[in-house]
């Protein structure tokens, strides 16, 4: 049998929770592994709405064990999760969203935001022979910067020619897990057939039969155990184990459409887990915790799809999913351990948490092993302000709260769901089996460490009006550091610190003194990491040694992008805050070349927005965009604005969950303040402002225009939320609580006075087949 591997696959993203382990000192000995590839991927995972990508080459770290570790090139554009490329972290876009995207980007450039052509001219260049940015330089690739995604291995190296879409070594080096024939389900999850592969016979077998059938079993979901290999997989929504690859025992019995086991129903992978899978197993590979949803009493939506793909077909075909909205039923989740030395008879039972919330206001949104016979469990209530962390004993088959929090008394916001815990085994400084999470200190989004397993009171390690962002980056037991990237230096740039386990030390490994925004990944040890630099000048990325200044792998320097750029008259961009009603506002503009302040020209200006809480438009990244060729074109010369208004992330708790109960009321006057403010600049023609925005940003632009301000002319709102009444459950709640508890806020929150809309133009562009956000239907 013939195992199919996909190439060419591009993504942004380095960071990727399974790609663990380390790199050679030069001159080590293991060769390389080359793997080749064919035919045409699935798409890849990402999570935005930008359509520019790097070029990417992707390289392998492996490790022998024993040895010292090695790199293996896996060739261009391919992208790992441990052993696999990312799934495309995005249901498909349909093309009927596509052409009202580029229908509104034809009409935002030339029409509607008054293309004021102040020439009749449409050179490209300049009087000094600079080249001014074009449309289809924006989208040709000409400014990607070019990025390597590396998987950090363990395995060792094989070196034959493999086709294959994804792959995962068994822990013990003996076999690998071969994915083929992908078929992709919402935005993180998909269906294969899973085949084995035994290294030292090179022979290749499926990993579970279809009874009474030719043809091999979906599985929605394959990992192996952490030690040996045994696997644990989900076929038609139960749970399986394959012990030793010779015993295949059935976990659960009851998986169906509406009942789900080890993998997320849709609203918990899209809006809780982010991941395609609910399903952990224990560090000593003896047990595995899932997850069963049960959505039986979650309401059906429905909507129409007249394209599939690219596919159109001659009828329209009807979608049907559960889809829960606030106040209406969610999945009720129960919490599992099953035990591989155990009869099944025994275990069949969820385990009981000791004074747990009601069935139908519980969420569970984090789950980690903390040892061989302990689990962790995060529980929120429904609308997400109380958590509760639970300690589970496997052996006993309790749970017990150890930890309660309480945002609504603390500060009136919620709770992120996050996946912030790490644990840490006893040894060396740490005398009891801990953990690490993020807490809130003083307001701020912190580390902090846990000991023993069961305390309820942080060992804060971080502190200070900056946060911590995305949690743990690696952990390094020899030297007892962690590694963690945070806001210290600035709250739109990102620089790369380690601390201390006593939180004594904490070392900046990027230069503060300099503007930077950078992402990071680590080997297994944390001996090595990936570093890319992602901005506010031309990206590079290298690998590194923590305790060798002098080690330097270079990936990408980027030099032809550098030698372009100086080609071009380029945009000016500035960063810097602005005031309304007593906040501090991250503001980013995008500036015409040479563009005279003093008046003599007057420029239109358009003002992206998203708003939506948690996030960050604002920040120092390398961009160049579509905005670059609104403030570029000679013809155009827009001035681009950018604002992060109460709400967004990164400066504390104070200032993004004061939108709690009513979205859309403080964004909406951020923007407008920040919006006179520049109608009120001399080179601003205040009769040409506009503002646009997809999702909640398209929610705001229409809140805006609701609000008859009379700064802004035009608005275009891409896929709106409307009425948050009719959006999910969970997000919603989380920000609104339930329209019975906070009837008033829906109300207000709700885009109804129309009273606006007479004194704009204004556009809304939505997709019929838009599975989130949904267009609505009224004859």
């Amino acid at each position: 049998m013939r195992i199919s591997k996909y190439t060419s696959v591009p993504s942004k993203d380095i960071d990727n929770e399974h790609n663990e382990s380390a790199l050679s000192e030069p001159g080590e000995t293991s060769e390389p592994l080359w793997v080749q590839g064919t035919d045409s991927p699935p798409e890849p995972e990402d999570d935005s709405y930008e359509t520019m990508e790097g070029e990417e080459r992707e390289i392998m770290l492996s490790k022998e064990k024993g040895e010292d570790d090695t790199i293996v090139d896996l060739g261009e554009n391919w992208e790992g999760e441990e052993y696999s490329k990312n799934i495309k972290n995005e249901r498909s876009i349909l093309p009927c969203l596509i052409i009202a995207a580029i229908f509104i980007i034809a009409w935002v450039g030339s029409t509607i935001i008054y293309a004021y052509y102040r020439s009749t001219s449409t050179a490209s260049t300049t009087n000094d022979s600079l080249n001014r940015i074009q449309f289809d330089d924006v989208y040709n690739g000409s400014f990607y910067p070019q990025w390597t995604g590396l998987s950090w291995s363990s395995a060792g190296d094989d070196g034959r020619p493999l086709e294959y879409f994804e792959f995962f070594v068994s822990p013990d080096n003996q076999y690998i897990l071969f994915g083929a024939n992908f078929t992709k389900g919402w935005r993180h999850s998909y269906s294969a057939n899973y085949y084995i592969f035994n290294i030292s016979s090179k022979t290749t077998f499926p990993l579970t039969k279809e009874i009474n059938s030719t043809h091999q079993a979906r599985i929605s979901y394959a990992t192996w155990s952490p030690v040996g290999h045994n696997i644990a997989f989900v076929k038609d929504n139960d749970v399986y184990v394959s012990l030793g690859l010779t015993e295949e025992r059935r976990i659960t019995y009851d998986g169906s459409d509406v009942v789900f086991n080890g993998v997320p129903d849709w609203i918990y992978e899209e809006e809780v887990l982010a991941k395609k899978y609910a399903l952990w197993w224990s560090p000593d590979g003896k047990r595995v915790a899932y997850l069963r949803l049960n959505e039986s009493e979650v309401p059906e939506y429905r909507f129409p799809l007249y394209v599939d793909g690219m596919h159109v077909e001659p009828y329209v075909r009807e979608v049907v999913m559960k889809y829960p909205k606030p106040g209406y039923p969610n999945p009720i989740v129960t919490f599992h351990i099953y035990d591989t030395s155990t009869p099944l008879i025994s275990q069949s039972g969820a385990i009981a948490f000791i004074n747990d919330f009601p069935a139908d206001d519980k969420i569970i949104t984090e789950v980690c092993w903390v040892g061989n016979d302990y689990v962790l469990v995060r529980v929120m209530n429904r609308v997400q302000d109380i958590a509760r962390v639970v300690l589970v004993d496997a052996v006993a088959r309790d749970g017990t709260t150890v930890r309660e929090e309480n945002a609504d008394k603390m500060d009136g916001g919620w709770f992120e769901i996050t996946r912030s815990w790490v644990f840490l085994q006893k040894g060396g400084s740490i005398s009891q089996d801990s953990y690490i999470d993020v807490v809130v200190n003083d307001g701020y989004n912190h580390l902090a460490i846990f000991s023993p397993i069961n305390s309820s009171s942080p060992r804060y390690l971080t502190s200070g009006n900056w946060e911590v962002v995305d949690g743990v980056k690696a952990v390094d037991r020899k030297r007892e550091l962690i590694y963690f990237l945070s806001t210290e230096k600035s709250s739109i740039e990102r620089h790369l610190y380690s601390v201390s386990f006593d939180g004594k030390t904490r070392t900046a490994l990027t230069p503060t003194d300099e503007t930077g925004y950078y992402a990071v990944d680590f080997s297994t040890g944390a001996e090595y990491y990936n570093l890319k630099y992602e901005g506010p000048d031309v990206p590079w990325q290298k690998v590194l040694k923590v305790d060798n200044s002098s080690f330097e792998i270079i990936l990408h320097e980027n030099n032809e992008l550098k030698e372009l750029l100086k080609t071009f008259d380029l945009p000016t961009i500035r960063r810097f805050t602005v005031e309304s009603d007593g906040n501090e506002l991250n503001v980013l503009e995008i500036r015409p070349p040479g563009m005279d302040e003093t008046g003599r020209e007057k420029h239109p200006v358009l003002f992206q927005v998203y708003e939506g809480p948690t996030s960050q438009y604002v920040n120092t990244k390398f961009s160049i965009d579509w905005h670059s060729f609104l403030a570029s074109s000679p013809r155009l010369k827009y001035v681009v604005v950018f604002v992060d208004s109460r709400g967004t992330g990164f400066k504390g708790r104070a200032f993004r969950c004061s939108v709690r109960k009513h979205l859309g009321e403080y964004e909406s006057t951020d923007v407008i303040n920040t919006a006179k403010y520049w109608a009120s600049l001399p080179y601003v023609d205040s009769g040409k402002m506009a503002v646009w925005g997809w999702s909640f940003g398209g929610f705001v632009t229409s809140k805006i225009i609701e609000m008859d301000s009379g700064v802004f002319q035009v608005g275009m709102a891409v896929a709106p939320v409307t009425d948050w009444r009719f959006y999910d459950s969970i997000y919603t709640e989380r920000y609104m609580k339930t329209p019975e508890l906070n009837p008033s806020g829906y109300e207000n929150s709700a885009i109804t006075n129309m009273s606006g809309f007479d004194h704009a133009k204004f556009l809304v562009v939505h997709g019929t087949g838009d599975g989130k956000c949904f267009h609505l239907f009224y004859n």
